[in-house]
C-alpha cells in the first residue's frame, strides 16, 4: 500500500444522487427551477410541455427573461454544485430581490426531469448567447469519476434568445415589447422526460405554481405561464391564486415582532364583527414553553420567541357551509370543497417565495387532524384553513432550511414558530365556537348533571289515570323503572372509573418527575454506602458515623417517594367501599400536594383553608375536582408576572346540607364573551386544551354531591373565581 496524501474523486453518478435524491418530485424540481429564474430578475417565466408525455419521450423547456449567464458563469457558478455564489451575494443585482437558492443544488432539478438538457443563456450587454448540451445519462456510468464527463459549453450567434427566437414567446404579440427585452434571459430545454406525465401531475404543478405567487401581495412584478398541447389545454394559462381565498367565513390577521408583541384582529364575516387582540407571545413557563399574554405590552419575565418577526394571515371555512363560495366562484359545492382540499393548509412565504413543503395538500405540519380528533365540533382541521405565514431570511435567520431545501430546521424557532400558530388557533376557535348557532342552555335553569331526574313520572301518571285498574302495567313501570336505576348507577360507576383514569393520566408526568430525583439519590447513596463499609471494616467509628449519614439520606428519600405514591393512592383502580367521613380541608391540602413541584416552580401563593369540616365524600372523586381547578388555574397563572401569582380556597358551611368552597386565583380571569361556555365539553382557550377538565369537575359536584360548579363575578381579586356546593354527604 502506497503512503502518502490522496483527494476525494467522486464518481459521476453523485450528480444524479442530487438531481433525483434531494429533489423529491417533478413538481418540486421544476419549483426550483422557477425559483432560479426568479433570483435572476425575471419577470416572466413560461414552463412550456411538449409531447408525447410518455417516458423517453417528449420535452420541457423553462423560459425566462432574466439577466442570464455568461460563459464564465456557467462554467464555474452554475456548474459547481454547493456554490456559495448566492450566499456571498444575497441580493439580486437589478431588481434587489433577496435571493431564494442558496445550497447551489436547486439546478440539478432538471437532471430529476429528463435525460437531456440544453442551457441557452445571455447577457443583456452580450452580443452572443451561451450554449451548453448535458446528457445526463453519462451520469449513470458507475465507472466514470466526476471530471471524466464532458460537458458543450460554446458561444454562439444569437439563435433563441433575440427578437426573433423563442425567448419571444413570453409576451403576447399584441404587446408593444421593448426589442431590448428580447436581448436577455435563459432557455432550459429538458428532452426525454425521466417520467410519465399525466392529468394529476399538471393539476399538482399548477397547484404548487399558483403557491408560489403570494396572494396577499397585490403587485408581484413576477408572472408563471404554463403551455400545454391541445388535450391538456384547460392548464395552458398564467398561474393565478384561487378564488376561494376571497371568500372565507373567519379570518385572523396580524403580526408579531421580533420580540413578542403582536397585534392581531379577528373577524367574522356573518356578523361583521371583529376582535381586537393585542400583548405579547412569552417564555414565562419553567418549561420554557411560548403562552400567549394578552393586553401586555411587554413581558417583565421570560423572553420572547425565536423566530420573530412574523406576519400572519390564517382564513378559515366552515366546510358544511359553502354556500356564498357557491354564490361568488359559480361552481357545486362538491367541486368547491375539492378545490378547498387542493389549497388549503398553512404556507411558509420568505421573501415572498413559498418554502416547501409546507401548505401541500396533506401537509398537516402543526398536527391539527390529530389534535382535532379529540373535540371534532371544537378544533379546526387543515383542509378548512388557508393560512400564509411571512418572513424574510434575514430578519429571521434562526428559520433556515435544511440540507435538500424542502421544510426547515427542526429547532426551537421552527416549535416557536408552530406555538404561536397554535395559540391564535385557539384564538379563533374560541370565537367561532361563541359565533357558531347551537342549542343553548336556558340561564335559569339548574344544572343537573348527566343523571338528573328521571322523566317517568308524567307518564307513570298519565298511564295510571287512563288506566287505573292494570295493576299488571303498575307493576312493569315499577320493575322497569327500578332496572333503569340500576343500570344508571352501573354507568355512573363506569364513569368514575374513567374520570379518575383522566385525572390519573394527567398525574403520570407529576410522579415521574417527582420521583426520578429521590430514586437517583437513594441508588447514589446506597451505592456509596456500600462501597465505604467494604473498603472500611477494619476502620475506626468514625467511617461508622459515615454510612450512618448516608442511610438516613436514604430513609429520607424513600419518604418522598411513600408520600408521591400515598397522594395518588385514592386514583388507584382498587375497589372502594362507601364514602368515608373525611375534613374536607385535609383533601384540598393533598390536593396541592399532587402540584407541589409545579406549584413551586411557578412561583404561587397559597392560601388554603385551616378549619376542620366534617363531610362524608369519596376522596379521590373530590380530588379530581380540586386538581382540575387548580391545573387550570395553574396554567392560566403562567400569564402574570411572578409577584403576582396567588390561588386562595376557603371552606364555608352555610347550612347542614350545603357546603360551599371557594376557589380564586390571581390570573388573567375569563373574559365575558365566554363565561358561559367553560363549562361545555369540549371547549379550552389551552391550546392543547381537552376542555374536559371543568365539565369533569362539575358532573361530578352534579350528580354524586348533588350541588353545582358556578363561575362568580369579579370580587376584590382580578382572576376567576368557581364557587363548589355540596348538598349531599355533607
Amino acid at each position: 500500500m502506497n503512503d502518502g496524501n490522496f483527494k476525494f474523486r467522486p464518481r459521476a453518478r453523485i450528480l444524479k444522487t442530487l438531481g433525483e435524491e434531494l429533489i423529491s418530485s417533478e413538481t418540486v424540481a421544476l419549483i426550483e427551477l422557477v425559483k432560479n429564474a426568479y433570483d435572476a430578475d425575471a419577470k416572466h417565466v413560461l414552463v412550456r410541455f411538449s409531447g408525447p408525455f410518455e417516458k423517453g419521450k417528449g420535452s420541457i423547456e423553462v423560459i425566462d427573461d432574466g439577466h442570464g449567464m455568461s460563459s464564465k458563469t456557467v462554467q464555474t457558478a452554475w456548474m459547481e454544485p454547493a456554490t456559495n455564489a448566492k450566499r456571498k451575494k444575497k441580493i439580486s443585482e437589478k431588481l434587489s430581490r433577496r435571493m431564494l437558492g442558496e445550497k447551489g443544488i436547486g439546478r440539478f432539478a432538471a437532471s430529476r426531469l429528463a435525460s437531456e438538457l440544453e442551457l441557452i443563456t445571455r447577457r443583456k450587454s452580450s452580443k452572443q448567447e451561451v450554449y451548453s448540451y448535458f446528457d445526463w445519462t453519462q451520469f449513470d456510468d458507475e465507472n466514470k469519476y466526476l471530471d471524466e464527463i464532458e460537458v458543450l459549453c460554446e458561444d454562439r450567434k444569437p439563435q433563441d434568445i433575440c427578437p426573433s427566437g423563442s425567448i419571444s414567446c413570453l409576451f403576447d404579440k399584441e404587446d408593444s415589447i421593448d426589442l431590448d427585452e428580447l436581448n436577455h434571459g435563459t432557455i432550459l430545454k429538458m428532452s426525454g422526460l425521466k417520467h410519465q406525465w399525466s392529468k394529476d401531475r399538471f393539476e399538482e404543478l399548477q397547484r404548487g405554481l399558483s403557491r408560489l405567487i403570494p396572494p396577499y401581495k397585490k403587485q408581484f412584478d413576477f408572472s408563471i405561464r404554463l403551455e400545454l398541447p391541445e388535450d391538456f389545454s384547460e392548464f395552458s394559462h398564467e398561474i393565478s391564486t384561487s378564488q376561494i381565498v376571497k371568500y372565507p367565513h373567519y379570518r385572523i390577521k396580524g403580526a408579531v415582532d421580533k420580540g413578542g408583541s403582536f397585534s392581531f384582529s379577528i373577524k367574522v364575516h356573518e356578523t361583521g364583527q371583529e376582535k381586537k387582540i393585542k400583548g405579547v407571545f412569552n417564555k414565562k413557563t419553567y418549561n420554557s414553553e411560548i403562552l400567549l399574554i394578552p393586553n401586555v405590552n411587554k413581558s417583565d419575565t421570560g423572553h420572547g420567541p425565536d423566530c420573530g418577526p412574523l406576519e400572519i394571515e390564517l382564513k378559515v371555512w366552515n366546510r358544511d357551509e359553502l354556500g356564498n363560495v357557491e354564490q361568488m366562484v359559480k361552481s357545486s359545492i362538491r367541486d368547491i370543497r375539492r378545490d378547498l382540499d387542493d389549497i388549503a393548509g398553512i404556507n411558509i412565504y420568505r421573501d415572498y417565495f413559498r418554502v416547501l413543503p409546507y401548505g401541500e395538500p396533506h401537509n398537516d405540519w402543526l398536527r391539527l387532524d390529530i389534535r382535532r380528533v379529540q373535540k371534532p365540533t371544537y378544533r379546526l382541521s387543515n383542509n378548512q384553513i388557508v393560512g400564509y405565514i411571512k418572513i424574510t431570511a434575514d430578519n429571521n435567520p434562526q428559520l433556515k432550511d435544511q440540507s435538500n431545501r424542502e421544510g426547515l430546521d427542526d429547532n426551537q424557532a421552527f416549535h416557536d414558530l408552530r406555538r404561536i400558530i397554535l395559540c391564535l388557533l385557539t384564538e379563533l376557535e374560541a370565537v367561532r365556537y361563541v359565533q357558531r348557532p347551537r342549542k343553548k342552555k336556558k340561564k335559569d335553569s339548574l344544572y343537573t348533571g348527566l343523571f338528573g331526574a328521571l322523566p317517568l313520572d308524567k307518564l307513570q301518571k298519565h298511564f295510571t289515570d287512563k288506566h287505573p285498574e292494570d295493576s299488571e302495567a303498575k307493576k312493569l313501570f315499577a320493575e322497569a323503572e327500578e332496572k333503569l336505576l340500576s343500570q344508571i348507577e352501573s354507568v355512573q360507576t363506569v364513569i368514575g372509573r374513567y374520570q379518575r383514569l383522566a385525572t390519573l393520566g394527567q398525574l403520570i408526568d407529576v410522579v415521574l418527575h417527582d420521583g426520578r430525583q429521590p430514586i437517583a439519590t437513594i441508588l447514589n447513596e446506597a451505592l456509596l454506602g456500600r462501597e465505604e463499609i467494604e473498603d472500611n471494616l477494619d476502620k475506626d467509628l468514625v467511617i461508622l458515623i459515615s454510612i450512618i449519614k448516608k442511610f438516613v439520606k436514604i430513609e429520607g428519600q424513600g419518604s418522598l417517594l411513600r408520600t408521591a405514591f400515598n397522594r395518588l393512592e385514592p386514583f388507584g383502580g382498587r375497589r372502594r367501599g362507601r364514602p368515608k367521613q373525611l375534613y374536607i380541608e385535609k383533601i384540598i391540602h393533598d390536593s396541592f400536594d399532587v402540584l407541589g413541584t409545579e406549584i413551586k416552580k411557578l412561583n404561587v401563593k397559597t392560601v388554603l383553608p385551616k378549619t376542620q369540616t366534617l363531610v362524608r365524600v369519596d376522596e379521590s372523586e373530590f380530588q379530581e375536582v380540586i386538581i382540575n381547578l387548580l391545573q387550570n388555574s395553574l396554567y392560566w397563572l403562567q400569564h402574570v408576572d411572578k409577584d403576582k401569582r396567588s390561588i386562595l380556597v376557603s371552606v364555608k358551611r352555610v347550612a347542614p346540607d350545603n357546603l360551599q368552597i371557594t376557589f380564586a386565583d390571581t390570573g388573567p380571569g375569563i373574559q365575558n364573551d365566554i363565561r358561559e361556555e367553560i363549562f361545555e365539553p369540549y371547549f379550552s382557550k389551552k391550546p392543547e386544551g381537552i376542555g374536559l377538565g371543568l365539565t369533569i369537575a362539575g358532573e361530578i359536584v352534579s350528580d354524586f354531591y348533588g350541588g353545582k360548579l358556578e363561575l362568580l363575578e369579579k370580587q376584590d381579586i382580578n382572576g376567576a373565581i368557581f364557587r363548589i356546593t355540596l348538598r349531599k354527604r355533607v
